[in-house]
């Protein structure tokens, strides 16, 4: 889907969402569930496997990458409402996994980047070693899976924003994110669908830990910035 009218509020969304409190979950984190009534069922250092998910009595498997502690919250106590009275719990990440974005296409060296605290689109592509000759770096996309049902990617003409036009495009990036500097430009929303299982086939969704994630079934929203 091509959708310009979001955009401002994708970005302003991204710049407010550093704190803690928009941690995204991912493949390696370790979590605790904790149960304030029903004691009995809290369950401490569940990992978020390989396919996103973590168990829990009498819920079974749960998808967990992907999404904010809280969101996880309350889709847990969603779930465990209808086999409790008061379900009442809290979602903790105990010892996160380290944050890592990939930088994939067109670029000197793509792979895996680790960052501590932050990392922004245009230092993420200087990690990478830059565009290469041939590269689209004025449609340059970052894609983010939103929780387990929603792909989002947004065209960043990277061109511009380095040459200090529109700064304000400089989008911050969140754990797992990919940055894709393409060859040609993608046009359309089942262009990117198609991108992202190119990029996750093999050897790559070796490297992708955080999106070894059935697609299938998943929104996919393009976003543009002019």
């Amino acid at each position: 889907m091509y959708d310009t009218s979001e955009l401002g509020e994708f970005l302003r969304d991204t710049d407010e969402s550093r704190g803690e409190n928009t941690y995204t979950i991912g493949v390696g984190d370790r979590l605790d569930v904790i149960f304030f009534i029903h004691r009995d069922l809290s369950t401490p250092n569940l990992l978020v496997r390989s396919d996103g998910r973590i168990t829990l009595p009498y819920v079974g498997d749960v998808m967990a990458a992907g999404y904010t502690p809280m969101a996880l919250d309350s889709t847990l106590t969603a779930r465990f409402a209808e086999v409790l009275r008061e379900p009442n719990l809290s979602v903790i990440v105990s010892e996160p996994a380290p944050k890592q974005v990939y930088v994939l296409g067109q670029v000197a060296k793509p792979g895996a980047y680790p960052y501590d605290v932050s990392v922004s689109l245009l230092q993420a592509v200087a990690l990478a070693g830059g565009p290469i000759r041939g590269a689209k770096s004025n449609h340059v996309l970052v894609i983010r899976r939103e929780g387990s049902e929603k792909i989002v990617g947004v065209e960043v003409n990277l061109a511009a924003v380095m040459e200090g036009r529109t700064i304000q495009n400089d989008i911050w990036l969140r754990n797992y994110d990919i940055v894709y500097v393409p060859k040609t430009r993608l046009e359309s929303g089942a262009e990117l669908f198609g991108a992202i299982h190119e990029i996750l086939s093999p050897p790559s969704d070796i490297l992708l830990r955080g999106w070894q994630i059935q697609l299938l079934q998943q929104q996919v929203q393009l976003l543009r910035d002019r």
